[in-house]
């Protein structure tokens, strides 16, 4: 929810807790005296109301790792700072290489039923980190940004389709010493829409008709799977010809009666507004079709940098700032509130120390982003599931969600977007005593997430920061 300017503070009552981080980087709150409940001018006032009957999805995936990403053997394993952020699922996609159908099964001429069609090792290795780490697989069946190629004929098609099953076999029951492991969502292919992914001459057509052979082919061997795509770019929620690719696919998979338990999207954007309009169009579109019961996906999504400026200011506020940090916590918050079911961020690793506004949320060598860090907040709004109203007057730069558990104890977490610090003020109606308030603010202002322990329910939110605030 956006806020405004807003002067006078309005009472409200919750009993409130504070939360316990497990980020090294926040340091342990001692014991403190109540604070006072003060009534001050603040450039805007919050009124946080009773619980509502919508839940605060973690949305808590990324895409790769934990493994090394790139090739310097200096690049760090991200196990341990997943964990410390709060990932929960990983979207195996952009290994280059690994878990990709191109090297798992590199000739589609060759027999399916053939494990010697097959080359697993460094797949297995790869998936082995995952569960290990203890997160879970977004089995995502298609091939990396580097060597993505449609299927040539019928032939290549069919074999895929049979090869996928027999990928997903290796996986899931341990097939020719594979892995048994449980996963929920099996994703096919990646960004059909996009000519780095589904190459000219094949057409929109071809694609659909894989989906179709595919989609029915896993869910007859695996009936508790949920199958679902076609991972499609921004361009889909967003031109008319984007529109009309995303409508003709929902049109022949109603016609076919194919499955589509989830329908995953794709968005880069500084506005996270846009995230909000994308999931209108695809949930309004599904609905219109009947698809009232496929949930949507984000399965890719950060902030967008000029081609070529990589090294400017502005990249590196997006990529690496309290901007970019700020901007996808707001594009989070819209997610919450549209429908959302499934999300995973692009990416966890960037490749190269030499690259620090690639698309990840940690540096080649393991250093958290200030995205990373905004990420931690995420995980720490996901234990208090149950979405509670909000009232204030809208200010263009701040989105806001506050949310509640079984204990009826409150957090609240604000995206500033904007270029100028924000004064806030929280004052609570019922006169419950309020015994500790504790700010976790990520912004410029640190490379750490910077904690305080306040006297009033007042405090002010620095320029392009995220904020968490909790109330005992």
């Amino acid at each position: 929810m956006r806020l405004s300017l807003f002067t006078s503070i309005i009472a409200v009552v919750l009993v409130l807790s504070s939360i316990g981080c497990n980020i090294s980087t926040i340091p342990s709150q001692q014991s403190v005296s109540p604070p006072v409940i003060e009534t001050a001018s603040t450039d805007l006032t919050i009124t946080i109301g009773s619980p509502n009957n919508l839940v605060i999805k973690p949305l808590l995936g990324i895409n790769i790792g934990p493994i090394p990403a790139g090739t310097d053997p200096r690049n760090a394993d991200l196990t341990k700072a997943y964990k410390e952020i709060g990932v929960t699922l990983i979207r195996t996609h952009d290994y280059y290489g690994a878990l990709d159908m191109s090297l798992m099964y590199p000739d589609r001429t060759k027999d399916p039923s053939d494990p010697r069609s097959y080359n697993f090792a460094s797949s297995d290795e790869t998936w082995k980190a995952i569960i290990d780490g203890g997160f879970e697989p977004y089995f995502r069946l298609g091939d990396s940004w580097n060597d993505a190629k449609p299927p040539a004929n019928a032939l290549e098609r069919s074999n895929w389709v049979k090869a996928a099953v027999e990928v997903l076999r290796h996986y899931r029951t341990g097939k020719w010493n594979g892995s048994n492991t449980s996963f929920r969502y099996v994703e096919i292919w990646n960004e059909p829409d996009n000519q780095q992914f589904w190459s000219k001459p094949h057409n929109p057509l071809e694609y659909f008709q894989l989906y179709h052979e595919a989609a029915f082919a896993i869910k007859q061997q695996f009936p508790g799977v949920m199958v679902g795509g076609p991972a499609v770019t921004q361009a889909c929620a967003m031109i008319p010809q984007g529109k009309k690719w995303t409508q003709d696919f929902l049109d022949f998979v109603r016609q076919k009666n194919a499955p589509l338990d989830f329908f995953s999207w794709h968005m880069y954007s500084n506005n996270p507004q846009e995230y909000a309009e994308a999931a209108k169009f695809y949930r309004s579109s599904l609905d219109a079709r009947g698809f009232t019961r496929t949930t949507m996906h984000i399965t890719e999504w950060n902030t967008d940098i000029k081609r070529g400026a990589d090294d400017s200011p502005e990249a590196l506020a997006l990529r690496t700032g309290g901007r970019g940090a700020a901007i996808l916590t707001a594009a989070w918050i819209e997610l919450q509130h549209n429908d959302v079911e499934e999300s995973t961020i692009y990416r966890g690793p960037d490749p190269d120390i030499k690259a620090p506004t690639f698309y990840g949320l940690f540096y080649a060598d393991g250093r958290p982003k200030r995205s990373a860090l905004a990420f931690s907040l995420w995980s720490k709004m996901a234990l208090y599931p149950q979405q509670v109203s909000i009232s204030a007057p809208s200010y263009p730069s701040l989105w806001m969600l506050a949310g509640q558990n079984d204990a009826g104890n409150v957090a609240l977490i604000i995206a500033n977007t904007g270029d100028k610090p924000v004064s806030v003020g929280i004052s609570f109606a019922d006169q419950r005593r309020i015994n500790r308030i504790s700010l976790y603010q990520v912004s410029d202002a640190s490379d750490e997430i910077q904690t305080s322990t306040l006297n009033s329910p007042i405090f002010e939110l620095d320029a392009y920061s995220v904020p968490l605030v909790t109330f005992e």
